[in-house]
């Protein structure tokens, strides 16, 4: 058998190349695409969560509610996230029950 010659291996590792960028750029485009359909869930999980718990029915009463815990949420965010889970669900509860 007949050694290729050093320009056949050149062009045959150029096409590997070309192959495997392909495939890095596809991988690449399937992460983003992953990405996007997390962000888009978690909007609409949010979402659902201030129309349920705050009886809001439309983007302009959403931006003002906002608005209006923006400071506190800042000034507390720290202590808000420790909350266990389960803990500040049965907060909420009460909340919503009285």
């Amino acid at each position: 058998m007949a050694r290729r010659t050093e320009e056949e291996r050149l062009v045959d590792l150029e096409e590997k190349i070309r192959k495997m960028q392909m495939e890095k750029q596809r991988l690449a485009n399937q992460v983003r695409q992953k990405e996007r359909k997390e962000r888009t869930r978690r909007l609409i999980q949010v979402g659902g969560l201030i129309e349920k718990y705050f009886e809001i029915k439309g983007e302009e009463e959403t931006i003002k509610l906002i608005v209006s815990f923006k400071e506190s949420v800042e000034k507390n965010k720290e202590k808000i996230l420790s909350l266990d889970i389960d803990q500040a669900r049965k907060i909420l509860q009460v909340h919503i029950d009285k």
